[in-house]
């Protein structure tokens, strides 16, 4: 027989909460460890992945709502926000670059990049 299927959320970071509260729950254990620091700054990296990935996506669907109604002599709007994303992308790719070659996990990697590129991962706001 087929058991019944709860469906996943849509949301990236929706479903990794639904995955890690899962997870938790088998495991008693860990939550006594919850002030591991190599847990703790792993478990940052991944929220802010998904805050990252959420934002991208609601900045995107919003800036196509914005634009509906825009005509094209507002270029001066659209040339801000493409240089806003565009210097997001550059510390984006010079992550992904560099990160192989760095010593430590990633999370460890992301950290010591985030001293030195405080925007690293932060979405331009639309405005």
């Amino acid at each position: 027989s087929f058991r019944m299927m709860n469906p996943l959320p849509r949301s990236v970071s929706k479903r990794i909460m639904i995955n890690l509260r899962g997870y938790l729950e088998e495991t008693p254990r860990l939550r006594e460890d919850v002030r591991n620091p190599q847990q703790e700054l792993e478990a940052a990296y991944v929220a802010q992945i998904c805050l990252t990935w959420e934002a991208l996506n609601w900045n995107y669907k919003n800036f196509k709502k914005l634009m509906a109604g825009k005509e094209d002599a507002e270029f001066g709007y659209y040339a801000h926000v493409a240089q806003q994303f565009q210097q997001f992308q550059v510390l984006l790719q010079q992550f992904i670059e560099i990160e192989p070659y760095e010593h430590g996990r990633r999370p460890e990697i992301y950290a010591r990049t985030r001293i030195s590129s405080s925007k690293l991962l932060q979405v331009p706001e639309l405005r």
